[in-house]
């Protein structure tokens, strides 16, 4: 019998250091809830997870820490970490062996341990350890002694206690530990014993398993240097990544900014101007108070004179006598006759115009809106206007509020005008001229003048005579008002258009500019603004975005059995091989042709807030070809209003449900003009008006300005509520991108 570990040996003092299990090992831990488990599970993203994380993972089938996805259904891989588990077992053995109290004996259950066979796993006492030696004398266990465990490190303990191949036969009849193998099979990959490698003929060629356990060894090191020189390169590119991220961050936080600046500037830039108008407004008021204060004083000074000598006369007449009435009847005469005079130019004075009511003031009354211009630039007088075409220098930015009339009186087509002085102003902003004019001005409409200018948007003139002839025609009641708020740099001719009346005229054909075809016309056509009972066509209009630009992409019109529908060519269709449709330009002008011969076509459109109409103008604007549009409609017709007006109790306003409530049909969501023809189909299926009056028409100027605002609406700097209201109201913004 061997000659085991003498026991006598003196017992070694504890180790100085303590040991670093919970600092080294971490990485046998689950990776997710740090904690030791029997059942470690390895995933093909190569994570060791226990079972319990696994379990409870959400989403199923992913990797609770690089989400690859797990390839079992269940989502528990099959492989088990058995490196990691026979590590924690041979750790917790270390613990039991370094702990204060020390191990017992595996067997007797009482006297503390001496020794440790690796083999059986074993802590053993003295006589314990004897017999273990007698019954194993033939098997080589290779007990040590606790006291030398206890002094080495974590990490010798693991290499010292390092089995051997102790690898048992594939074969299923060679389960036994007689069957030890030491041989491996490099054709079936299996591990065999010396028994199967000899009888066995299928088995061929053979190594020896400890040259195949470090070629697998080489090959993996091989692998993982492989994988740290591409770690490099991802290590580049998620640093770039990040520095993209950071850049974004960057930029979004100061396109914030540079939007709230923007924001603020122009809601400083409305501040100075209400401040201003506000001070006019006060000081107008404030002199037109002082004025009826001196008139009230003037009037009231009569009627205490006038009662004064009533009373006087009649006291006279009652008790004077005759030496009396000698003595004083001729100063009383000239009194009276001086206070007859007074009262006959009061009376002149006050049905002339200069009273603050007839010269312009606030005070007037609400038959007769007069027109107030007031100068908001320092010594800045107005020069006349000259009816001879001649230049005018100031250019202004006009402001036209619009009021109801009270009465049914005929309109008032003169009024009156009263210059204020000139206020200091703290900015560079050009001339400003605040105008204050009745509904029922006489509105230019010269042909000639009828062009945009070199501006993103049309003149002061151009919208002035289209918007007012819509409201002549359309509009002649409505009690909304209208605010326009024009650039400061308008052409000479449209500030001598803002100053005298003219005559409408009339012409026989739209007006085309200079830059389009003209469609052919029939003989007896009359211009939209010919005649405010001349009956209206209505064609419905659907058109179709690209969601991402906001672009046209198809448009469609329908009027009865006459169809119209272009498709309009996109940047991806014109790289494409096989391209549809036409450029835009084209498109514009075929839509022109189309509703050219129409007597006054009015444009009847599911929603009239929704995003389609502002790119319709944008691209009239963009194709030169806004102003002969607003030449040949009429206006435009929000249909979704009148339907909610028709049906107030509808569960749903979409036009899906309205088409298979009323028509029992599918709406085909892909085309523009089924989308049109279903439109018109609706109409009379819910017996719609057949012509449109002037209570539902909307006007160019209602589109242009919400045209305008829309931007604000995409950025979220305005809501929609208040762009509906301030469109309704025609407000117009050309220097937005200016302030």
């Amino acid at each position: 019998m061997e000659a085991g570990p003498q026991l006598s040996t003196p017992r070694c003092s504890p180790p100085s250091h303590p040991p670093a299990v919970e600092d080294d090992f971490k990485f046998i831990l689950c990776e997710r809830c740090q904690q030791a488990s029997p059942n470690l599970k390895l995933l093909t993203c190569l994570h060791t997870l226990c079972l319990g994380c696994l379990s409870e993972n959400k989403p199923i089938g992913q990797c609770p820490v690089c989400r690859t996805p797990i390839p079992q259904a269940s989502g528990i891989p099959d492989m088990d970490n058995l490196l990691f588990t026979n590590l924690q077992a041979r750790l917790s053995i270390y613990k039991k062996i370094v702990d204060s109290g020390g191990a017992s004996c595996s067997r007797c259950r009482g006297e503390a341990a001496a020794v440790w066979c690796p083999e059986c796993e074993e802590f053993l006492c003295a006589k314990c350890f004897e017999d273990h030696q007698w019954f194993f004398k033939k098997r080589n266990h290779e007990a040590r002694k606790v006291e030398d465990l206890r002094a080495e490190s974590p990490h010798q303990f693991l290499e010292d206690t390092r089995k051997s191949c102790n690898l048992f036969c594939a074969n299923p009849g060679h389960t036994g530990q007689d069957h030890i193998s030491s041989i491996y099979c490099t054709k079936c990959e299996k591990v065999l014993c010396c028994s199967c490698a000899l009888l066995d003929s299928q088995h061929a060629p053979f190594c020896d398993i400890r040259s195949e356990t470090q070629r697998r060894q080489q090959e993996l090191s091989t692998i993982a240097q492989e994988l740290e020189q591409k770690r490099s390169h991802f290590q580049a590119t998620q640093a770039v990544l990040r520095n993209e991220a950071a850049r974004l961050e960057e930029t979004q936080r100061k396109m914030r900014e540079l939007i709230q600046q923007r924001v603020e500037q122009l809601v400083q830039l409305l501040r100075r101007e209400e401040e201003e108008l506000l001070g006019l407004v006060e000081a107008q008021q404030e002199r037109g108070r002082r004025e009826l204060a001196r008139e009230l004083q003037h009037v009231e000074g009569t009627l205490q004179r006038m009662e004064a000598a009533e009373r006087l006369v009649e006291k006279m007449s009652l008790y004077a006598t005759e030496q009396e009435v000698m003595d004083m009847q001729p100063f009383i005469r000239d009194s009276l006759q001086e206070l007859q005079r007074l009262a006959a130019q009061g009376r002149g004075h006050r049905d002339g115009s200069s009273r603050p009511g007839a010269s312009g003031d606030l005070a007037n009354n609400s038959e007769a809106v007069p027109t107030v211009e007031l100068t908001l630039e320092n010594d800045l007088q107005p020069e006349p206007v000259q009816r001879n075409g001649q230049s005018i220098s100031p250019t202004f930015t006009t402001t036209s509020l619009k009021k109801r009339q009270m009465s049914p009186s005929p309109p008032v087509t003169v009024c009156s005008k009263q210059t204020l002085h000139s206020m200091e102003r703290g900015s560079q902003f050009s001339p400003k001229l605040l105008k204050l004019e009745c509904d029922n001005m006489p509105v230019p409409s010269d042909p000639s003048s009828n062009q945009w200018d070199g501006r993103s948007g049309p003149s002061t003139s151009m919208l002035r005579k289209i918007c007012n002839s819509i409201r002549a025609t359309s509009c002649p009641t409505d009690d909304a008002e209208d605010i326009i708020v024009c650039s400061s740099e308008d052409s000479e001719e449209d500030t001598a258009a803002s100053s005298k009346p003219k005559e409408i005229k009339k012409s026989s054909s739209p007006t085309w500019s200079e830059s389009g075809t003209s469609p052919p016309h029939s003989p007896g056509h009359t211009s939209p603004w010919d005649d405010r009972l001349e009956l209206s066509t209505l064609v419905f209009l659907s058109l179709k975005l690209d969601q991402k630009t906001q672009s046209i992409m198809e448009v469609a019109a329908a009027n009865g059995d006459h169809t119209f529908q272009a498709l309009i060519q996109t940047p991806e269709s014109v790289l494409s091989l096989l391209s549809q449709g036409v450029p835009v330009e084209v498109g514009m002008q075929h839509l022109l042709w189309y509703l050219s011969p129409l007597p006054r076509p009015i444009l009847i459109v599911y929603n009239f807030w929704a995003p389609e109409l502002p790119a319709l103008f944008k691209a009239l604007g963009a194709t030169g070809r806004k102003v002969d549009f607003c030449h040949v409609v009429g206006g435009y017709v929000d249909m979704l209003s009148l339907i909610k007006e028709k049906l107030p109790q509808a569960p749903s306003y979409r036009l899906k449900g309205l088409l298979r409530r009323h028509l029992r049909q599918q709406l085909q969501e892909g085309s523009a003009l089924a989308t049109a023809k279903a439109l018109q189909q609706l109409w009379e299926a819910l017996e719609l008006p057949a012509h449109a009056d002037a209570g539902m028409t909307l006007t160019h100027c209602n589109l242009e300005s919400y045209t305008i605002l829309w931007p604000l609406v995409q950025e979220k700097l305005l809501p929609r509520r208040m762009a509906k209201v301030l469109a309704l109201r025609n407000l117009i913004l050309w220097e937005v991108e200016a302030v």
